[in-house]
Formats: C-alpha cells, structure tokens, sequence
C-alpha cells in the first residue's frame, strides 16, 4: 500500500500531466501572461505625460513671460497652448481638451520686482483626480525652482494655487463612484452574456434549443436581454447608492443616465456572446471573461489616465467601452453632460455593441447550422 505523502506525490503528478498536456492550456499558461504584462507595463503608470495645459499670461513683464516659456519647454506636458482668455481655458478644461490651465497674473513681474512672495493660479480638471495632483506637484516644482533662482536662500518664494473644477477638493470618491457605475454594470453584462450559450452546452442542452422553432437571432435576443436588464438595474443601483451614502453630487439628467447604463450594456454583450459561442463549458466562458475584463478595466482609465498611455495604446484603446463607459459616467455626475456632449461617449458605445453584436450573431449562426 502506497504512503499517504507517495499518494499525494502522484496526484500531484497527475494534475501537471493534465495542465500541460493541453497544447491550448499550454498556450494559455504562457501568452496572456506575456500578454498583459506588456499592456499593464503601458497602461499603468502614474506619471502624469501625453497630457496638455493652457497658459494664460495675464502679466505684461519679463517675470511672467519667463514663467510661461518655463512650462512650455517643461517635459512633463506634451503641450502647452497659449490661451488669450479666460473663457478660452475655461471652455478647453471643460471639454477635456487640457488638464490644468495656468494663469499668470497680471502683477506678477511687478510683486517679484517688490521681493514679495506671488502666486499662479492653476485650475485643474477635477475630473481626474489622481493626475491633478500629480501635475500639481509638477508644477509646485516650476516655480518654487524659479523662486530659488531669483533669490536664493531668501523668504522670497512663487508658488502654484490650486484650484479644481467639476471636484473642487479632488475627492477621490467623486471620481470613484461614477467609474463604478461603469465597472460593475460591465462585469455584470459580461459575467451573465458569456455564460448564456457555455451553460446550454455544458448542461447538454444546446442541441435541443437549436432545434426548437426559435431562429437564431431569437435565441441570441432571448438570451441577451437578461443581461442588458440586469446590467441596466444594477447601474442605476449602484449611481443611486453612490449619491445618497457616500455624498457624490449628481448634477445631470437621470434620462440621461439610464440611457448611458442602457447603451453602455448594449456595447458589452457581443464581446460576452462572442466568448460564450467560442466556449465549451462554463469554465471556460469565465476564464474567458475573466481575461477580457482585467485588460479593459485596466486600460479604462480608472486605475492610470488614458493619457499617459502611448499614442498608439490610446488609439487602440477606442475599442474598449469601459474607456467611453467611465468617461460618460464621470461627465453626468460631475458636470451636468449635456447630450451633444454626450454623443461623443453613446455614438462610439452604440457603434462598439453593433459591430460586436453582428460578429458573434454571424458566427452563432454558422456553428448553428
């Protein structure tokens, strides 16, 4: 009789037979990992850069031009743009176009020349958190090194005051919660839609839904629509306790939000249809979602700004309906979305769903047949 210790030796044996055996799970052990760790190590970074700031040069003198060629040539922000107003800054901050702007006032040159200590302003898209005070810490960096220069060793000093639109003490739950609404209602979608078709093979009976007077596009309806609804639900659930326990202020249209969760749910089925058609059993539809889902999550721009990404990473990254999703989500809690704003997150989330959607549909059809 063998020992307890050779019996769990040769379990154990069995179980690497069984895991490398599978040229495909050989596969899986090695190419995602390699994978994800040269998407994570892009996507990751909390250095704030690729991102863009406007200058308003109020200040007529030479302290105030200097000041802003400082930023212009810092290596910190891919660029920096002149702004000649203030509702010019005010209105690029808005629309995301720039992540702080910098204003130099106009008694800058003139409070320098005194040996009094002076202040920019540095308005900051509160919308993300995390790279506002990053790029605060730069820019504190800019001018205190320019206050040294000026005067070394002295009381003297120039500084950046802060300030923040859309999230004005950079609360990070402000920004946490609307990006909840969309991770959730993705996990959601994805977890329901990717089991749908892998549960009726697993259990044996995905020939015998075939075969019912159902068209295949019924099927795909019938099963889809569980999850849209409870993907819709639990968004609302989720924006709705968010606002009322933790305190995030909801500034936009509640039509608006239920027609974002719809549309946002609406993106993600095809990428789980597509999954749970490519699936054997149900666990490999999870295996499945689970390797879809931690790549979006990651390059939603939830964790680190999109913005630090690589060009190319953020265009590739279009694809990605959390990146839209949390976008969308953070423009109606914070700011008051319009829809024509708006447009610019539904149109790419409706056009994502309907590209998905016709793929899996036309591959269901062609395994169905």
């Amino acid at each position: 009789m063998l020992s307890p210790l050779l019996r769990l030796a040769c379990l154990i044996v069995k179980e690497f037979h069984d895991v490398v055996r599978d040229p495909r799970a050989r596969l899986m052990l090695v190419v995602p990992p390699l994978i994800q760790l040269a998407i994570f190590s892009l996507a990751t970074t909390l250095e704030v850069k690729n991102v863009s700031a406007m200058v308003l040069c109020e200040d007529p003198g030479r302290h105030g031009a200097e000041i802003a060629r400082r930023l212009e040539a810092s290596s910190r922000f891919s660029e920096v743009i002149r702004a000649e107003s203030e509702r010019e800054w005010s209105r690029a901050l808005e629309l995301r176009r720039i992540l702080v702007a910098v204003v130099v006032p106009r008694d800058f040159s003139r409070k320098i020349e005194r040996g009094e200590a002076v202040s920019l302003l540095a308005v900051y898209d509160g919308r993300r958190s995390n790279a506002a005070q990053i790029a605060n810490g730069y820019l504190q960096e800019i001018a205190r090194g320019y206050a040294a220069e000026l005067s070394p060793g002295s009381s003297f000093s120039v500084d950046a005051r802060p300030r923040s639109r859309f999230n004005p003490n950079l609360d990070e739950v402000w920004t946490t919660i609307p990006s909840l609404v969309a991770i959730l209602t993705f996990l959601t979608t994805m977890s329901i839609s990717s089991l749908s078709l892998a549960r009726e093979k697993e259990l044996g009976t995905y020939e015998q839904l075939l075969a019912t007077p159902l068209t295949p596009l019924e099927i795909l309806a019938g099963k889809l629509a569980p999850a849209m609804a409870v993907g819709l639900f639990q968004g609302l659930l989720i924006a709705s306790l968010g606002s009322l326990l933790f305190g995030v202020p909801f500034r936009g249209s509640p039509a608006l939000l239920i027609l974002g969760i719809a549309v946002f749910s609406y993106s993600v089925l095809g990428f789980g249809l597509l999954i749970s058609t490519l699936a054997r059993t149900q666990q490999q539809a999870i295996l499945g979602a689970f390797l879809f889902m931690v790549p979006s999550v990651a390059l939603s721009g939830f964790a680190a700004p999109v913005d630090n990404m690589p060009l190319w990473l953020q265009e590739a990254v279009w694809i990605n309906p959390m990146k839209h999703g949390i976008f969308l989500f953070k423009g109606i809690f914070l700011k008051a979305l319009p829809f024509s704003e708006a447009a610019g997150s539904l149109i790419p989330l409706l056009l994502i769903g309907t590209v998905s959607l016709a793929l899996s549909a036309s591959l269901f059809r062609r395994r169905a047949a």
